[in-house]
């Protein structure tokens, strides 16, 4: 995931947080104070999970990497069909057989067409012999219509020479085609759809014109639906976290490896949930992770995908969002509450910084039960501080203050 992401869905976060303080700010009850001025600070602890949860999420579902589709010859007529929808298939397992006596018939007409053919050639080669022997003893006032004559029966062999040779392809392939009657299996896998006109298959949307199509079951991946208002938040080769929609302690890794936008699904699809999507009638696409790892899933299960920022990834020590952090002085500090509760400049100390996550590790003046304030050009040492934990007592205030208005 690019730095640029990161950096969005950081003050995506930032902002739902700051909301959540506002409310909190505006119900909290008055202080006997009130009249002195006051800055909001919020726990540590609650400022240093990357992310802070607000990742978008998508329903998706498995299927086979490898999908082969059988055509039916048009002119030719199935005799038997050898499997049903649902059925799990070898490479090489039989599928269906066509009409050999059709064929047979078909190769009969074909040979007897040649065999006229040839007929028709030797004897316009007899006449075109004979017009040339009349020719060399005829006058002078009828050899025009003799050359005339030779030249249209030339014309005509050319033409049965060629009509000699198509046939004679045509015969071949029927040859060919009776000599492979019965259609195999190229993989292993479910046939997934028979298109006879009687199939019942819930996978089926009516687009498929294939005879049998089969699903590979030796290598899944998964599709999901992504909407265009949120299709910044992957790309191909974006790493994603598969969770299992039974047991949310399962979990795998995968990889973006598609994104269809040319083929719109159907916008009343349900394959797409987001936290923070409101439209209902943009377009959607299909998108495809390839899962890095081996998973038992089984073809047709679903699942819930999300993309991969380190959400999962638990670092050791004290991590901040940068934009807590002043570092426009010799050291580098944050706005705190003292053991006063008054506002101060807090000078700390950093460590590594996250790119991915746009953190810095804190090595000292900060702990997860300190209280801090988003920086302003308005704040001021000695200034009162509200602190805001994010108890369910002080959320449970904000919603009273609400209903008593």
């Amino acid at each position: 995931m690019t730095r640029k992401k990161t950096i969005i869905l950081a003050i995506i976060a930032a902002v739902i947080l700051l909301f959540g303080i506002l409310m909190w700010m505006l119900f909290k009850k008055p202080s006997n104070t009130a009249s002195d001025p006051e800055v909001y600070t919020t726990r540590v602890s609650l400022l240093s999970t990357s992310s802070s949860g607000i990742v978008n999420r998508f329903a998706g579902v498995v299927e086979p990497q490898k999908t082969v589709k059988i055509q039916k010859a048009t002119d030719r007529q199935v005799k038997e069909l050898f499997v049903k929808e649902g059925d799990t298939v070898s490479k090489g397992t039989p599928l269906f057989s066509y009409d050999v006596d059709e064929m047979q018939l078909k190769l009969s007409s074909a040979e007897l067409e040649f065999e006229r053919i040839t007929n028709e050639i030797a004897t316009l080669n007899d006449q075109i012999k004979l017009l040339q022997s009349e020719k060399e003893k005829a006058p002078e006032s009828e050899i025009f219509s003799y050359t005339t004559q030779i030249l249209t029966a030339q014309n005509d062999v050319k033409r049965a020479e060629y009509n000699q040779k198509s046939k004679a392809v045509e015969i071949e392939q029927i040859r060919k085609s009776m000599d492979n009657t019965t259609v195999t299996s190229e993989i292993d896998g479910v046939v997934k759809s028979i298109n006879d006109g009687s199939s019942t298959n819930y996978y089926d949307d009516g687009t498929d014109t294939a005879y049998i199509t089969i699903l590979s079951n030796n290598e899944y991946r998964i599709k999901g639906t992504i909407n265009e208002q949120n299709m910044s938040s992957i790309s191909v080769g974006q790493p994603m976290i598969i969770h299992s929609r039974v047991d949310e302690t399962l979990a795998w890794t995968g990889t973006v490896t598609e994104i269809d936008t040319e083929s719109p699904v159907n916008s009343n699809s349900n394959m797409y949930m987001s936290s923070n999507d409101n439209s209902t009638v943009s377009s959607s696409y299909n998108f495809y992770v390839e899962i890095n790892e081996t998973a038992p899933l089984m073809l047709g299960q679903h699942v819930f995908m999300e993309p991969d920022v380190g959400q999962n990834t638990v670092k050791e020590g004290l991590w901040l969002p940068s934009y807590y952090i002043c570092l426009d002085e010799k050291e580098p500090y944050v706005w705190a509450a003292d053991k006063k509760e008054r506002l101060e400049k807090r000078t700390i100390s950093l460590g590594n910084y996250d790119e991915t996550t746009d953190e810095y590790e804190i090595v000292s003046g900060l702990s997860p039960e300190d209280f801090i304030a988003f920086p302003e050009e308005t704040l001021e040492e000695g200034m009162n501080c509200s602190m805001f934990s994010g108890s369910s007592e002080e959320m449970s205030d904000g919603a009273s203050g609400d209903m008593i208005q």
